[in-house]
Formats: structure tokens, C-alpha cells, sequence
């Protein structure tokens, strides 16, 4: 049975615009929460597994705690992720304001943080600017934590302090790590419904869902067993059209996005079925993932509310690229419904059976050169031939053709030979590596 690490969690918690992504960033020494002096940037948590003086934990960035009652739903699920993460976390990080001063906002969060019972450390923020520190420190003991750091994460005063405290006050990890089988990334672009794919998929809320376009901001990640496997899955934003990106917190979006792919062994990319085509956007996402050598799988979401045109026009579209889909699994879904969800966690594991199948040497020598005497290849009336073809392991199957002229050997010679392969064996949804070498003479 594979066991699933548990790592002490050491949250950090405070109101927007504090420093808390900064915090995180600098402890981490990762960038993995946007920061821009804009309230509201962080709204999913993320957090990253560290090691700090031969001390694992995970450190947890949440959003800014909204305490305001409100029917907005992303609100009510920013507020819910953070109590939730609260209560599982072993050490608090409180970051207050030193600069600006205690605030009524920050009063009310700490009640919350009493309330948690947790080992906590207010940490105050900006103190690098030490007139307003001194003049506001003061007031801070008035919350009532005994343990008390002046920090500045923007320049890393004090940060060295808050991690020797981490590790004297967090325990051991309950169980041995074991590094995921496999890496999986949902992509697509916004409210097509990959953080309701997810939260179904790992069967908690992780990420915050809301029928308004861009929730989530920063890919996130979590693992699941899966046939006794363990799986890493990453929720990514939604990556819209280039022209439509002229926000600095979008552009980190899409980046934070695209690094997710390169991550992943195996993107899935989720498109709405409802409105009938595979948008540039999306075929920009399909086309990305499979220069970068990824498994892809496409999943058609909506399908409980896809109108005949629109499923004729969405058939249309698929036999139109059909030279791309007929490489790629295609699976139909409804999140809403729930209806076949099971299925795509079936067809990643028929991808990784795949990618990790084993070829006979004699086999594909044989089938390669057959298949290019019966189809001979030409450059300028020179005949192309493959003397012989080695078989290499690798994350996904990896063929070194010994040739005469491997400068002459471009997408329509390879494209020929990818063909000859996916034909014999069940490689759909796999990519494929064709090393041209010139054979020794």
C-alpha cells in the first residue's frame, strides 16, 4: 500500500495585503504566490513541503481571511479554505502591518486564531521601516500572543528567526515520503470546470469553485491514491486569449499555467462542450503540451447541457483536426451530473500504461524497415534507409534511428514513421521521441 506523507502544516494567516505571499516566497524560496500590491491576489491556498536544519514541514499561504457576512460564493470559499487549513495546521504564522499600524481587521482575525489553539507567532511585517514600527508596536500586545517577530519578508530581516522557530516547535512527519507516480495537470480556459473536476476528483473542496471566470489564480496541487498509486493533480488558472492578458496578475496566471504543463507528465485539458468548437486558446494549449513531449488527454465537459447543433458542430470540428485527435483519448463529462467522471481517472491510468510499456528491439527494428521498403523514402532521388533502430528507455517511448542521411529526415519522413508505430501498438494519448542518428559507415 503507498503511504501518503504527512507533514506538519505551518500556516501563515492575516488580512490582505500584508505580506503573507512575500512571507511565503521567502521562505519557500519559490515563487509559487503571485504578489502584487493589490488586495485579494491570493484567494486558493498553496503551499510548499521544506526542510529547514533536517525539519520537513509544509508551509501553507492562505488567502486574506475575509470576515464580512456575504452570499458571494468565492468569498464563502475563500473563508471556509482557510478555517479548514486552520484547524489542520500544527504552528500559526500571524502577519500583521508595522508600517500601517493594528487594525480593526486584524483584531477580528486574531479572535479567530485564539479560537484555533494552535502555537502562534505574530509576526509584524515592514519593520524596516523603523519610525512607524516603533510608534505602532505598541498597540500589537494588545492581541495577546506572547511571541512576538519583527520581520520584513521584502528584504529578509527576521525571516531566519520565524524558521528556527518553525523547526523548534513542529513535530516529525507521521509517515515515510513516496514521491507521486505520476504528475497530472487540468488546463483549459476559465469556469470550463477543472476546479470542480479536481475537487470530485481528491473528494474535498481544494479549490474554490464559482461560476465567475478566473477564480483560480495559481496552479494548485494535491495528491490522491489511485489504484494504489499516488498521483499528483494541479488545478492551473484559465489561460485566456493573449489578446485579453494586459493584467500583470493574468500574465503570472499564464505563466504559472504553462510551468504546470511543463511539470506534468500527463495534461488534461478541459474544454466546454456546450459551446460547440475547440477555441484558438485551446488548441494553443493541446499543440503546447505536445511539444513539450506530454501525454495528453481532452475532456469534453457540459455534456448534460450540449444541444444536438452544437455536439454536430464539435463532431465537425474534431474530424476536421482529426490528424490531432485521432492521437489523443477523448472522454465526455459532466461535472454538474457527475455523470462519467470516473472515467477520466481510468483513462489516465490506460495513458501511463501506455507511456510505460515495454518494446520488443527486434520487433521495431523489423517494422520500421519493412515499412520503409514498402514505402520507400526520397530526398532529391536519394534514397532514404534505416539501417537500424534502438529502443530507449526513457519517460516516454524513445526510438534512435541509425540512417544515411539524418539531415533529410524532416516532419513528413518522421511523421511517416510515427504513423507506422501508432498503428501496431496502442499509443493514444502518448508522445513519441524519434532520434535520427547517421549510422556508422
Amino acid at each position: 500500500m503507498t503511504k501518503m506523507i504527512g507533514y506538519p502544516k505551518v500556516v501563515i494567516v492575516g488580512r490582505t495585503n500584508v505580506g503573507k505571499s512575500t512571507l511565503f516566497n521567502r521562505l519557500s524560496d519559490k515563487e509559487r504566490s503571485i504578489v502584487f500590491d493589490r488586495e485579494g491576489i491570493t484567494r486558493d491556498y498553496v503551499h510548499e513541503v521544506i526542510t529547514w536544519d533536517e525539519k520537513t514541514f509544509d508551509l501553507v499561504d492562505t488567502g486574506g481571511l475575509p470576515l464580512e457576512k456575504t452570499k458571494d460564493t468565492i468569498i464563502q470559499g475563500i473563508r471556509k479554505s482557510v478555517k479548514d487549513v486552520l484547524a489542520q495546521a500544527e504552528l500559526l504564522l500571524f502577519v500583521c502591518d508595522g508600517k500601517n499600524g493594528l487594525t480593526e481587521e486584524d483584531r477580528r482575525i486574531a479572535k479567530i486564531v485564539h479560537k484555533a489553539k494552535k502555537p502562534t507567532f505574530l509576526l509584524i511585517n515592514k519593520s524596516d521601516n523603523k519610525k512607524s514600527f516603533e510608534d505602532n508596536l505598541p498597540e500589537f500586545f494588545a492581541l495577546g500572543f506572547k511571541n512576538i517577530i519583527p520581520i520584513s519578508a521584502i528584504h529578509g530581516k527576521g525571516t531566519l528567526d520565524v524558521l528556527e522557530v518553525i523547526v523548534a516547535n513542529v513535530g516529525d512527519p507521521k509517515v515515510e515520503e513516496e514521491k507521486p507516480a505520476c504528475h497530472i495537470s487540468l488546463l483549459g480556459k476559465p469556469n470550463v470546470g477543472k476546479s470542480t473536476l479536481m475537487n470530485i476528483l481528491i473528494d474535498q473542496e481544494r479549490s474554490i469553485v464559482s461560476e465567475i471566470a478566473g477564480t483560480t489564480r495559481e496552479a494548485i496541487s494535491e495528491k490522491i491514491l489511485f489504484h494504489k498509486e499516488l498521483i499528483k493533480i494541479t488545478d492551473t488558472a484559465g489561460v485566456r486569449r493573449k489578446s485579453r492578458v494586459d493584467d500583470p496578475v493574468e500574465e503570472s496566471m499564464v505563466k504559472s499555467s504553462l510551468k504546470a504543463i511543463r511539470d506534468s507528465d500527463i495534461a488534461v485539458v478541459m474544454v466546454d462542450a456546450s459551446s460547440g468548437k475547440i477555441s484558438d486558446q485551446e488548441f494553443k494549449l493541446l499543440f503546447y503540451a505536445k511539444e513539450q513531449n506530454k501525454s495528453v488527454i481532452l475532456v469534453l465537459n457540459k455534456m448534460d447541457i450540449v444541444h444536438e447543433y452544437k455536439k454536430e458542430t464539435l463532431d465537425h470540428c474534431l474530424e476536421e483536426y482529426d490528424f490531432l485527435f485521432k492521437t489523443i483519448p477523448i472522454v465526455w463529462i459532466s461535472c454538474k451530473t457527475q455523470k462519467n467522471l470516473g472515467a477520466v481517472l481510468k483513462e489516465i491510468q490506460k495513458v501511463r500504461k501506455r507511456l510505460t510499456q515495454k518494446f520488443d528491439q527486434l520487433e521495431i527494428d523489423e517494422l520500421i524497415k519493412e515499412s520503409c521498403i514498402r514505402r520507400p523514402m526520397y530526398h532529391k532521388k536519394n534514397l532514404l534507409r534505416i539501417y537500424s533502430v534502438k529502443v530507449i528507455e526513457s519517460r516516454i517511448p524513445t526510438f534512435i534511428m541509425y540512417v544515411n542521411y539524418p539531415e533529410w529526415y524532416k516532419e513528413t519522413q518522421l511523421g511517416y514513421i510515427e504513423n507506422v508505430l501508432r498503428k501496431k501498438y496502442d499509443l493514444l494519448g502518448c508522445p513519441l521521441r524519434l532520434v535520427v542518428k547517421k549510422a556508422a559507415s
